[in-house]
């Protein structure tokens, strides 16, 4: 699914916060290219956005039970005749030291960035449109104009915080993503529905369009029942269902 357009659908909690972290941390490894004030600032607001996610003190605890799920499902492949011993012993390996690590960890994840104040005024203004300007935080301003090498080593002081929950986060959907069961579907008129089982520890479902195809879907699911919708993309006006039947792929993530 490689060549398509993947729209992705989590299935559970854990699921549902790993793919925002992702896009965190997607972004920050993007703006860390850019050294100017600008990309500084965005930079922050990611961090800030991290910490708002990871304020759930349940997190840890979720995210570790997943990753032992994850371990238990892939030690049935472990007498498999064909597996690499050596990527099994590997993987085995990192799926237990992030779930201990994160169980044996107190506090928050992130824990020492609550307790900077600049942090933590920021986490207020930017809760404001336009806020962490000059006149808000005079402080702020002050560090921004400071070398871009000052301000890149403090950034990646903050960023080694997030180091496990990374680590973790990418590791959980690269499981789930490659442990999938591939399919190709056909919407009639634009809908396209299907009973699940119940017992099959669905964690997501991704939808791949090919990008020649003008319409984009809306998943809805159920323990019992999963419906896509296509629609007409149209960013002005309210979007329509297609009438057309749309050729698609579906990829059901398991544990």
């Amino acid at each position: 699914m490689n060549e398509t357009i993947i729209y992705e659908q989590p299935l559970n909690e854990v699921i549902r916060v790993c793919l925002r972290l992702e896009q965190l941390f997607q972004q920050i490894d993007h703006q860390l290219n850019d050294s100017s004030i600008l990309g500084t600032r965005n930079v922050i607001a990611c961090i800030i956005q991290l910490l708002h996610i990871l304020d759930r003190p349940d997190l840890k605890a979720k995210l570790a039970k997943e990753l032992s799920q994850l371990q238990v499902n892939l030690a049935r492949y472990g007498n498999a005749p064909d597996i690499d011993a050596g990527k099994f012993a590997s993987l085995t390996q990192q799926l237990d030291e992030l779930s201990r690590g994160l169980i044996d960890s107190s506090g928050k994840i992130g824990q020492r960035l609550r307790e900077i104040e600049l942090l933590n005024v920021l986490r207020l203004q930017l809760a404001s449109p336009g806020g962490g300007c000059s006149f808000d935080l005079p402080l702020y301003h002050y560090w921004l104009q400071q070398p871009a090498e000052t301000r890149q080593a403090v950034i990646q002081d903050w960023l080694s915080e997030f180091k496990q929950i990374k680590a973790a986060t990418t590791l959980t959907l690269e499981m789930v993503r490659n442990n999938a069961r591939i399919e190709h579907k056909v919407s009639v008129h634009g809908f396209y529905q299907e009973l699940l089982d119940p017992q099959s520890n669905l964690r997501m479902i991704r939808i791949g369009l090919e990008p020649s195809v003008a319409a984009y879907p809306e998943i809805s699911i159920g323990r019992h029942f999963l419906g896509v919708r296509f629609y007409h993309p149209d960013i002005l006006k309210r979007p329509t269902q297609c009438p057309d039947n749309i050729a698609f792929q579906i990829a059901y993530c398991h544990i």
